[in-house]
């Protein structure tokens, strides 16, 4: 299998985009991404943390998992929030695979886990690790 690099990975004088989390360095207004994972991590973390409605112009995009918070977390909670990940993932990051995916719920603390490993469809050797906690 032959692996497939970004040409626009090479040139690191040129950014892919902004990264996540939105911070702030000395003399820089955004942190910005030079690798095309790097960016495909935050495109990730930015789809699992945007419920539905809440961006302008795309009121589809999201996967709405603050809203499963005060639902009855069970097993089949579990499943059904995998499964809303993965298809919002096909449908609006189709370049990115799901490697692995744990949803893990805490009932009684209204505590949503979710921990993944991603990589890019064309290079599955380089992977990146995103964990989210949605809590109430």
């Amino acid at each position: 299998m032959a692996i497939r690099i970004n040409p626009i990975d090479l040139n690191p004088d040129i950014a892919i985009g902004i990264a996540v989390p939105l911070m702030q360095e000395v003399g820089a207004i955004f942190n910005l991404n030079y690798l095309t994972i790097d960016q495909a991590y935050s495109n990730a973390k930015n789809l699992l943390l945007t419920e539905k409605g809440e961006r302008i112009m795309q009121p589809n995009f999201g996967c709405s998992l603050r809203s499963l918070l005060f639902e009855n977390l069970t097993t089949e909670t579990q499943t059904l929030t995998e499964t809303n990940i993965t298809e919002n993932f096909k449908f609006w990051l189709p370049y990115i695979n799901i490697n692995r995916l744990n949803v893990t719920t805490k009932p009684n603390e209204h505590i949503l886990q979710i921990d993944m490993v991603i990589s890019l469809v064309n290079n599955k050797i380089d992977t990146r690790s995103i964990n989210v906690t949605i809590n109430a």
